[in-house]
């Protein structure tokens, strides 16, 4: 792949490429772009019925056996909130930026396609139009360069970044709550046995039963420990590493946006007059009458 880079005027050089390779390289990222989001689309659903799972055995564990439900730790309630949060904010701004930078990627093809039909365009004699359209498609060129290379930096500063974080960092976190909230369901189940064998006055059945909510209690507990670390690491990982993603983006969408106006400037094009055609022949007569006085003379 060509190495392209954005000079302070605005134009982009680039080792050993050509206009063939271009086009390849860019049909490559939106083939790959199209694959990821597929791949992406069947992880996400497979996560959901993952999540539907848990949901659906606390539920019938709650309804059939009507267990209480036992108080949670107010701080893994503010953790499991601010993931809630996190985990809504990153999955809206990371599909808005993907279906962004595809749509991009689609707009690039065809910039390059109407730059090239542009310049090519044949000019014939008195044809402004012509000799316009033939200067924009060249300007049009170096813009093309200009957004191949910020279509990369976009993808390696801001797209795959926050996927990153979105499908690894943040789902890590959801993995240990949905096991977290099955062992509290299965500690409250434990509970519920021990109220029961209590009943029962049955010291044999009552001994299991505080050994078995004894197991889980402290299962549960470091769970609660777990999920409370993991949270503050993810927020963490947001604010330092995922935040200077953003501003290297930021900082690269600026100089993209200069460069462009670099090339704008460059190459403003001036609009020629058409001459009718009635119009022309006078002022060739005239030329021409021009030219025998100067003879005489």
């Amino acid at each position: 792949m060509a190495e392209e880079s954005i000079d302070e005027n605005g134009s982009s050089s680039s080792s050993s490429s050509s206009k063939g390779k271009k086009k390849k390289t860019k049909f490559g990222m939106m083939m790959s772009s199209v694959g990821r989001s597929a791949k992406q689309g069947m992880s996400r659903a497979g996560k959901q019925m993952a999540k539907g799972v848990v949901k659906t055995k606390q539920l019938a564990v709650e309804k059939i056996a009507k267990i209480p439900i036992s108080q949670e730790d107010p701080e893994v309630i503010s953790a499991l909130e601010r993931l809630k949060i996190t985990k809504n904010e990153i999955y809206a701004i990371s599909d808005i930026v993907r279906n962004l930078y595809e749509a991009r990627l689609n707009e690039a093809t065809f910039l390059i396609q109407l730059a090239d039909k542009l310049k090519d365009t044949k000019i014939t004699q008195n044809d402004p139009f012509g000799l316009y359209i033939q200067k924009m498609g060249i300007a049009m060129t170096s813009l093309e360069s200009i957004q191949s290379e910020h279509l990369k930096r976009m993808e390696e500063e801001l797209v795959l970044p926050l996927e990153k974080f979105r499908d690894i960092d943040i789902e890590q976190v959801q993995k240990l709550k949905l096991k977290y909230k099955n062992c509290k369901t299965q500690y409250d189940v434990a509970c519920h046995k021990l109220t029961k064998a209590q009943d029962s006055q049955d010291q044999n059945k009552i001994q299991q039963a505080q050994q078995k909510k004894d197991a889980v209690a402290a299962n549960l507990q470091q769970l609660r420990n777990d999920i409370k670390f993991q949270v503050n690491n993810l927020e963490q990982k947001k604010q330092v590493n995922l935040l200077g993603c953003m501003e290297q983006y930021w900082t690269s969408y600026a100089s993209f946006a200069q460069a462009q106006s670099n090339v704008l400037s460059k190459n403003t094009i001036q609009k020629e007059s058409y001459i009718q055609p009635q119009q022309q022949q006078q002022q060739q007569q005239q030329q021409q009458q021009q030219q025998q006085q100067q003879q005489q003379q």
